[in-house]
């Protein structure tokens, strides 16, 4: 991850309230991604919409946390698959 990106997730990270073991999972994640074309962008969206990066961050230990209890996988993506499908129908019935 370059400087400039690792500055600025430093920032995300420094103003959320987790514990260092969250913190380096999170930055790990990041540093999987930062490669990514859109990465940027995720990392724009993020800091001007704090609450979507609270939200990303208890999903994302979520999952860690369901699949160290034994959850597959494909058991989470169904998961957020039937959440996608909720959010959609909200979606529709607000147009």
């Amino acid at each position: 991850m370059s400087h400039a990106f690792s500055s600025r997730v430093d920032e995300l990270l420094k103003n959320s309230e987790l514990d260092s073991s969250a913190i380096e999972k999170i930055r790990g994640f990041f540093d999987t991604i930062a490669a990514e074309p859109q990465f940027p962008k995720i990392l724009d969206l993020l800091e001007k919409f704090p609450n979507v990066f609270e939200n990303f961050i208890e999903c994302f230990l979520l999952k860690e946390e369901l699949i160290k209890g034994g959850i597959s996988k494909s058991q989470w993506q169904q998961i957020v698959d039937k959440e996608d499908a909720q959010f959609r129908k909200l979606q529709a019935s607000n147009s």
